[in-house]
């Protein structure tokens, strides 16, 4: 694959599987969502609640070359009130597969309390596929 293939392959919506591999959440497994804009930016979604209801949102940059990418984002944690409690710095690098259907990546993530403090590390894996409404958009758009 060339770098304009990573980049325009990796653009879209993926569901993503995270690993937890080292660290306080070794052995857990978590649903995401990322999407990775054409400009370089990437935004990150959980797929499972916090305990205030919220939905964690990330925002971070990507970049791709041959077909390989990385990425990082950060991860702002709430209390109920709204206030911010932690923020999650994560980073990684991935492999598209030559099909552009899915991708993997290893990659960390520092946790920093509100005091900026380094509150502990994970490393994880993750495995990720296009998520559906994604594939039927870049279709229509002849992708």
């Amino acid at each position: 694959m060339t770098t304009a293939s990573i980049e325009n392959g990796l653009v879209g919506a993926w569901n993503a599987q995270v690993t937890f591999v080292e660290g306080p959440r070794e052995g857990e497994t978590e649903p995401v969502l990322l999407t990775f804009l054409a400009d370089g930016v990437v935004v990150h979604a959980d797929r499972i609640p916090v305990f205030n209801g919220q939905l964690p949102r990330g925002i971070g940059e990507w970049a791709g070359e041959s077909d390989r990418f990385s990425y990082w984002f950060n991860v702002v944690l709430n209390e109920p009130s709204g206030r911010p409690t932690h923020v999650v710095y994560v980073h990684g690098q991935g492999t598209l597969a030559a099909d552009g259907t899915k991708f993997t990546a290893s990659g960390g993530g520092e946790v920093y309390g509100s005091s900026g403090e380094l509150l502990f590390a994970n490393r994880a894996n993750v495995e990720a596929s296009r998520a559906p409404f994604m594939n039927r958009a870049r279709e229509s758009c002849g992708h």
